[in-house]
């Protein structure tokens, strides 16, 4: 193999190991929440311009790219029988160079969050541990594993309530309704994911209790997430941003229904609730409109 074509596949394998497109997503997240919800007064080329939270948020990407390395290490098996397309291309990269990635990744998360403080540090390296954990250990574990990979989704963005030291009853109801739906997420995902599961000897809902019964757990989660919901709509500020819960919540109730009626449509609705998700990200600057 030429040297130029080596490098070309390479780098296409990195890309595909961390999920550049989730991790480019995560930092509009990361960017907009901290503009709307946490420093409306500041503009966007003050944020730019700060270079510590440049640094809190190259931090967060280059830890979240870490954990997508070392979960591609240890579910290699799995992922070949769930998704054997994106892993080959994933397994251009040796084992081995996955986890020289991986301590390069983490060392360079913890340097460059000491440039904020030596309490960002501890918050990145309590962090990359918890992922590590995950990977290691927690994922075998049915409806721990969907909480625990659930909060590590999340965990991100306590650093900008701890960056900006705001907080209030909209942001809290926020992060509940996005803690529910990402909870939903990582449970379809675990339907899907079936067949490698049981490969691997994972314990999972589906694999434990079935479908049904896990339909039911989801339906259960799915309501409770119309709470936060409610009650963000209470807010006056909430601007243009309610469309966003109207529509959405409407689309999650039509595709909720259709999965709990028909199993085969898990996949449309796995995916119905990502874009939510995504379309989420961007409704955020509404919201003082």
């Amino acid at each position: 193999m030429k040297p130029k074509q080596y490098l070309i596949e390479q780098i296409f394998s990195f890309f595909a190991l961390v999920r550049v497109q989730n991790i480019l997503l995560l930092s509009i997240a990361f960017f907009l929440t901290s503009k709307y919800f946490f420093a409306p007064q500041d503009s966007f080329w003050q944020l730019l311009t700060d270079y510590k939270f440049l640094s809190l948020l190259l931090a967060t990407s280059i830890s979240i790219a870490s954990g997508y390395i070392i979960n591609s290490f240890y579910n290699i098996k799995k992922d070949m029988i769930n998704r054997p397309g994106q892993t080959m291309i994933e397994q251009q990269l040796s084992q081995k160079n996955k986890l020289y990635l991986y301590f390069t990744f983490n060392i360079l998360a913890v340097i460059i969050a000491s440039f904020i403080s030596w309490r960002a540090a501890i918050f990145f390296a309590v962090y990359i541990f918890l992922i590590w954990f995950y990977s290691h250990k927690i994922q075998k574990t049915a409806f721990i594993n969907n909480l625990w990979m659930t909060f590590l989704s999340i965990f991100p963005f306590f650093a900008i309530f701890l960056y900006f030291k705001t907080i209030n009853g909209f942001i809290l109801w926020h992060a509940g309704f996005l803690f529910l739906i990402l909870l939903v997420k990582n449970m379809l995902k675990d339907f899907i994911n079936m067949k490698g599961d049981i490969v691997e000897k994972k314990q999972t809902l589906p694999i434990i209790y079935g479908e049904q019964k896990t339909k039911f757990i989801i339906l259960i989660i799915s309501l409770l997430a119309f709470v936060p919901v409610y009650r963000l709509l209470q807010y006056d500020d909430i601007g243009g941003m309610r469309y966003y819960f109207y529509f959405s919540m409407l689309l999650y109730a039509i595709g909720f229904i259709l999965f709990y009626i028909k199993s085969s449509s898990i996949t449309y609705f796995y995916l119905l609730v990502k874009w939510l998700i995504a379309i989420g990200v961007f409704a955020v600057m509404f919201i003082h409109l």
